[in-house]
């Protein structure tokens, strides 16, 4: 046992780690897995009234329970949070969540009240946090509230012009009947309603649906009541636009973050094609450091429910190997600035074209070895917090490789991405990254050393890697140290191996 303390106090000694774990700073921190709840996990079949899995748009029955059941599952893949999608009455049909009817019911299909604080309950029991989709803009389609209650909706008019930002914000989406949030008797309502569910069940947050279809004013009356409830309650903003610019108008409401969709239009979108740019990585992350005020509080993915899957997608654009660029993808989304989201089953290569085809219900055990992979993502981000803190700056690039530098004051990691099929190397100055330093691999063993004055990074085609930035000679205290420590080790060693001898 001595022997074995010792070699490890020795090399700590020889291999300081320079990046720190720090205490999670904010919510860029967290690592959060998205679920749709009736296409999840069917927990409870008592309440199947609705239920038939050959209509691809009518409830298939996944459930609250159902969640219950794999939070578990869902923590052993490293994630931390849960966002659901809206769990309150909806309309007939509305198995997504988004037709909603009644504010203050949960939908039978989905379950009960009961069953949402039991939710919450087990989910902080794990040190994980639960997010609810809330939506504001409208109610389902035909709801008895547009003869009810009149004044509480805009005109029924279609949006036309999606560059207009009255249409935008005032007329009805997809025939939705459009919430009049400016008036102040349906603003009280809906911000009765937000704070009602976080008094009541504890959540710890709300994703909140079509931020970009209603006006602004509403949302900073909304931040301010359910801050006044809860001070740490978290904020995630849905703005469905890859303008950086346009997406930059709502970052002073007081929301926590927003859907980074520059993200997912510059570097997912690119990383599904046969010919990917790996530069498109530094042009997103230099439109998010220009435009928003904090890149990593923006809220990353690569496909979710309104789009098609990464798989599907790879797949028509010509992909060697459609799943190896989805591990690409996964890479570059947690190596990137910006929280991570995963969609239910992206961890297995869940494949699927446009709404619904990308809902159907999530596959289980489903792909094990892809589970690892996320794992060790989640891992990475959670042991390296640089990842998820630091400012990103590109190093090289060269032949669609290259190398990534993340920085937070003295911690330091970088990564290095290849597009190519083909094995490739890259070669930048290790000024670039500080004297006397080298770069020890995190997802495979790669010891990467000062040669002259230049690393020399070699990747497999269309593989990734992390690296810790070390120091990469032991100093003249250490070489100290060793020289006494070692001998008094041996000589103490000796005289026990003859105490033993003797007894």
């Amino acid at each position: 046992m001595r022997r074995g303390v010792v070699l490890v106090l020795l090399s700590l000694l020889l291999f300081p780690t320079v990046v720190g774990a720090k205490e999670a700073a904010s919510w860029e921190q967290e690592r959060m897995y998205f679920i749709m709840v009736d296409r999840f996990v069917d927990g409870n079949p008592d309440n199947n009234d609705q239920v038939d899995q050959n209509d691809p748009k009518a409830f298939h029955g996944g459930d609250i329970r159902g969640v219950i059941e794999k939070l578990d599952y869902i923590e052993s893949l490293g994630f931390t949070s849960v966002w659901l999608t809206p769990v309150f009455e909806n309309m007939p049909d509305g198995y997504h969540g988004y037709w909603i009817k009644d504010f203050y019911n949960i939908d039978p299909q989905f379950g009960t009240k009961e069953d949402l604080q039991e939710l919450v309950d087990e989910a902080h029991k794990r040190d994980m946090k639960v997010i609810l989709d809330f939506v504001v803009n409208h109610v389902g389609p035909n709801h008895p509230w547009v003869e009810e209650r009149p004044d509480w909706f805009h005109d029924e008019l279609p949006i036309v012009l999606w560059n207009d930002q009255e249409q935008v914000e005032t007329h009805w989406l997809f025939d939705l009947p459009d919430f009049k949030t400016e008036d102040p008797e349906v603003k009280d309502y809906l911000l009765e309603a937000a704070t009602y569910w976080i008094e009541e069940t504890g959540i710890d947050g709300y994703r909140l649906d079509t931020v970009r279809h209603v006006d602004k004013p509403f949302w900073e009356d909304f931040v301010k009541a359910v801050r006044a409830v809860d001070p740490d309650f978290y904020l995630l903003a849905e703005v469905f636009d890859p303008d950086p610019q346009y997406i930059a108008e709502y970052d002073d409401l007081g929301f926590n973050s927003i859907t980074n969709f520059t993200f997912y239009d510059r570097v997912s979108k690119t990383m599904t094609q046969k010919s990917a740019s790996v530069d498109e990585i530094d042009v997103a992350a230099s439109y998010a450091e220009t435009f928003f005020n904090d890149p990593n509080q923006m809220a990353t993915f690569l496909d979710n429910h309104d789009v098609e899957r990464f798989m599907h997608v790879a797949e028509l654009g010509g992909a060697e190997s459609a799943e190896r660029r989805l591990r690409l993808g996964l890479f570059a989304l947690y190596a990137s600035p910006g929280m991570p989201i995963v969609f239910q089953g992206t961890e297995n290569a869940q494949k699927g074209g446009a709404d619904p085809a990308n809902r159907v219900m999530t596959d289980f055990p489903g792909n094990e070895e892809l589970h690892e992979y996320v794992t060790m993502m989640n891992r990475m981000r959670e042991e390296y917090p640089v990842f998820a803190t630091g400012e990103q700056r590109m190093i090289a690039s060269k032949d669609g490789m290259a190398v990534f530098e993340r920085r937070d004051g003295d911690d330091v990691a970088l990564y290095a991405i290849n597009m190519n099929a083909e094995d490739r190397e890259i070669e930048f100055e290790v000024s670039e990254v500080g004297e006397d330093t080298r770069l020890r691999g995190l997802l495979f063993s790669q010891l990467v050393t000062d040669k002259r004055g230049t690393f020399t990074i070699k990747l497999a085609g269309e593989s990734a890697n992390a690296y810790i930035v070390e120091e990469s000679e032991v100093n003249m205290w250490t070489i100290g140290l060793l020289v006494i420590a070692i001998p008094i080790f041996l000589t103490g060693l000796v005289m026990w191996k003859r105490r033993k001898n003797a007894s």
